[in-house]
């Protein structure tokens, strides 16, 4: 469907009003953008900031060709009907390049309005809001679908919070895609997830003398991709088995798909479920980047952090000792509305949380009218699928419900169930 109002470019003038601003441009923003294509919709942010530039360029994405998906209204704009318009061939696992490519070719055909400007405030305007541009321009919106991803909230250890934010030695390992030399320098990486494994693997192609602790055993995940060549037995037993990539083990793998059933359930087996479908490992394409090049230690932790000279002395759990020229933490994501300081302290304020996170109705909407969270902040209520391109289909088309078809709750918190 063509937008009732004159497409503009990237950079040219977004409307003085809009009746939705999406604040982020990966899969989740671009998605809901591409579901309100009747509506003045605006998103903003670099597109795909956060895989173009935080993201291995070599990466083998884990999730397969079908769960890979973005969406728009009408079933359109899936990765196959891009794939036949321009030609390209299907590739298991999927590259990130392609998947780059392909997430352009989406944006150009179904998101009317967009701006690279990041959003450095909102503030409450009358029923809705006014927002103010990293460019300087200021728009005034109806609603607005904060799309953000986890990328604003990598977690610390307290071991490490404290001392992050004066000592250039400590950083997050997402914020690491490339190294300059690293030879004769000594990297610690703390975690044992696809991050750490993926950082570890880069600096060591950097030269670096690269050790990764790890609490627990480093897992690797088990070929079990669906373009793994099977019969047809066995090719139907494994589609039983695992409906989906990435989550697992069976059969609770199958509540990653139904979020509805998923955001039922007590909290506490909420939050079990999710530790268990997101356990931490490795995909099979990372094991030989580091296995033999990398030392795995496991089943220690970091207790204690000290200077020593110009390095820094970690102490272990099993009572020995690390010096290290670089630590980097890939801990996992926390949420934390604070992170989110383009939002004014009184707006904040009013959104109401839940052991932390954002609450958030099954439409997505949060306790502020017209405020809505979709992706990683509403993995707490919705679960896993919230934080991967599988769940794009899912939000964007209950945001459109939320928007179109009914209003957002009010402040009092009560939320229908939708």
């Amino acid at each position: 469907m063509q937008p009732i109002w004159p497409s503009t470019a990237t950079h040219s003038r977004v409307p003085e009003h809009l009746d939705v601003a999406v604040v982020g441009a990966g899969p989740f923003g671009l998605s809901v953008a591409a579901w309100l294509d009747d509506l003045r919709t605006c998103v903003f942010g670099t597109p795909m900031h956060t895989w173009r530039t935080l993201m291995p360029p070599d990466m083998l994405m884990r999730s397969a060709w079908e769960e890979t998906s973005l969406s728009a209204r009408g079933r359109r704009g899936r990765i196959d009907e891009f794939a036949a318009e321009q030609r390209v061939e299907r590739q298991e696992p999927i590259p990130l390049p392609l998947f780059l490519r392909y997430a352009d070719w989406f944006r150009e055909r179904f998101v009317a309005e967009h701006d690279d400007a990041d959003v450095v405030h909102v503030e409450p305007a009358g029923a809705g809001f006014r927002l103010q541009t990293s460019a300087g321009r200021e728009v005034e919106a109806g609603t607005i679908v904060v799309a953000v991803g986890v990328t604003p909230f990598p977690y610390a250890p307290p071991l490490f919070a404290g001392r992050m934010q004066s000592d250039p030695r400590i950083d997050f390992a997402v914020r690491h895609s490339a190294f300059a030399d690293l030879t004769g320098r000594r990297v610690t990486i703390v975690g044992a997830g696809q991050a750490a494994l993926e950082t570890a693997s880069l600096a060591a192609d950097a030269g670096g003398d690269v050790e990764v602790l790890a609490r627990s055993p480093v897992r690797w995940f088990a070929d079990r991709e669906p373009h793994t060549p099977r019969g047809p037995v066995d090719r139907r037993l494994y589609r039983i088995a695992y409906p989906v990539v990435g989550y697992g083990p069976p059969p609770i793998n199958r509540l990653a798909v139904h979020p509805d059933a998923f955001a039922v359930l007590p909290w506490q087996l909420r939050r079990r479920l999710t530790g268990r479908l997101l356990r931490a490992g490795g995909s099979p394409w990372i094991r030989a980047r580091v296995e033999g090049r990398v030392r795995l230690t496991e089943g220690v932790a970091a207790t204690g952090v000290d200077d020593h000279g110009e390095a820094l002395r970690l102490r272990l759990s099993d009572g020995t000792e690390r010096d290290a020229d670089l630590v980097l933490l890939a801990t996992g994501y926390q949420f934390a509305l604070d992170r989110l300081d383009w939002l004014a302290p009184g707006l904040r304020s009013q959104v109401a949380l839940d052991r932390g996170w954002p609450r958030l109705d099954r439409r997505f909407r949060s306790t502020v009218p017209n405020l809505l969270f979709v992706g990683y902040p509403a993995e707490g209520r919705l679960g896993p699928i919230a934080r991967f391109v599988l769940g794009a289909e899912f939000s964007a088309r209950r945001v459109r419900g939320a928007i179109v078809r009914g209003g957002a709750p009010g402040a009092t918190g009560s939320h229908p169930r939708g």
